[in-house]
């Protein structure tokens, strides 16, 4: 009797952190909103606008100090016995505006070195090295893509077009200033500036939702908040995902809105200027996509652990599958040029392209009930809920426009449904 209480109390919990999430979301993600609209800006340079422009490019492996006519300075390369805050100092000094150009050695150092910075006289640049043309074979389009993707996805604010082979740059620029009307502005850019809501209120409810799930998780969660809040966020997330498939009791609806409502919160949680402009990012990304999914594969091989020689076959299948789906969630993973030349259609068609594996995945998580008889059933449990911790990270990547995580989000429902509908047919048959 007491367990079934608690079950109850448990459910009602569940249900007032849904409406209080909600409630929260619709108040402050029009402000979020507001400010990924006017971030979305952008400038264009290229190559011979460089001394005009009065830009220094700043190598790390050498000594940066013999520069100080720059107004702007991109930092580049690998750096060699730097320290980010000596070299925030020298740019604050001299009121210079440094880049941070992406997939470049000098990335993660050159983040740091905004951290340090007291004047926020920072931005993010997206640029194609020619090499990379000819190694990767890249055409009009996709060079086209790349660009549209930097600005759109990341909001990245400066698109740095080189003299690359075979590319028409005056062409490049027209399509962008089309596609993302009255957002090509002069350089340089500022970065995007935080809204203003208490960002405490969506961490405040994501303790709420660990602490239904298990308070003494939501206790533990104290400790990180001395020490670090945007690690706090990372735990409450990850641990959310666990917390919402177990609360809402595998009902389709009802999880796909706790998730939704546990993406937005650690979003919203996170929409401050350093996150919104990609210096910090959320923490464990790789560990939230594989915490449900092998949380529910375990939890059914010991409940079969009388037949765990029967599902031996699968181990050895499922784990490629899941070291190439892990490998593949980063920035970095390799891409054929068909599947590049696909993208690009979709995005040319949908305005962005809806993420493979939730299309992949949704359609089993909505037809879940028709696999119940089976004892393999947690398998294809497991490879649903691949597409619940998808759109989770989905929202993860807050340096995103909000409107196109959650247009991607309905972008992939949209698709799934009816492929779910195909696959509940197919079943009935056989």
């Amino acid at each position: 009797m007491g367990l079934i209480l608690k079950s109850k109390l448990k459910d009602k919990l569940f249900y007032i952190f849904l409406l209080s999430s909600f409630i929260v979301i619709s108040a402050f993600l029009p402000l979020r909103w507001r400010c990924d609209l006017e971030g979305l800006n952008f400038s264009v340079i290229r190559d011979e606008d460089l001394d005009e422009l009065n830009i220094e490019l700043w190598d790390l492996s050498s000594d940066v100090n013999s520069s100080i006519g720059a107004s702007v300075v991109f930092l580049k390369g690998k750096p060699v016995n730097k320290d980010p805050e000596k070299i925030a100092k020298i740019l604050d000094r001299r009121g210079i505006w440094h880049g941070i150009l992406e997939f470049d050695p000098s990335w993660e150092f050159s983040r740091e070195v905004a951290r340090f910075r007291k004047k926020q006289k920072f931005f993010r640049v997206h640029f194609i090295k020619p090499a990379e043309i000819e190694k990767l074979n890249l055409s009009q389009e996709n060079v086209y893509h790349r660009f549209r993707r930097a600005v759109l996805e990341r909001s990245v604010e400066v698109l740095w077009i080189r003299s690359l082979p075979g590319i028409d740059e005056g062409d490049l620029v027209k399509r962008l200033e089309k596609v993302i009307p009255g957002k090509l502005v002069s350089f340089p850019p500022p970065p995007e500036k935080e809204p203003s809501f208490p960002r405490i209120v969506p961490l405040i409810l994501l303790t709420f939702l660990i602490a239904i799930y298990h308070p003494v998780l939501a206790i533990l969660s104290m400790i990180f908040l001395f020490f670090d809040k945007n690690l706090m966020v990372s735990y409450l997330g990850i641990l959310g995902t666990l917390a919402i498939y177990d609360l809402a009791k595998r009902k389709r609806v009802l999880t796909i809105l706790g998730f939704l409502a546990l993406s937005l919160l650690v979003n919203l949680s996170l929409s401050d200027f350093y996150h919104l402009n990609q210096i910090l990012e959320f923490r464990g990304v790789k560990l939230s996509l594989i915490s449900l999914p092998l949380f529910i594969f375990f939890k059914g091989l010991y409940r079969e652990r009388k037949n765990w020689r029967k599902f031996l076959p699968f181990l050895f299948i499922l784990i490629p599958v899941g070291i190439y789906y892990i490998l593949r969630s980063g920035n970095f993973g390799w891409v054929s040029s068909f599947e590049r030349n696909f993208r690009d259609f979709l995005e040319s068609i949908l305005w962005v392209r809806p993420r493979f594996k939730e299309i992949l995945a949704f359609p089993f998580f909505l037809t879940l009930k028709h696999f119940e008889k089976y004892r393999w059933f947690f398998i294809v449990e497991a490879f649903g809920s691949i597409a619940l911790v998808s759109m989770f990270n989905t929202f993860c990547h807050i340096k995103a426009p909000i409107f196109v995580s959650l247009y991607r989000t309905a972008l992939s429902l949209g698709i799934s449904i009816p492929l779910a509908f195909i696959i509940k047919k197919i079943l009935k048959r056989l």
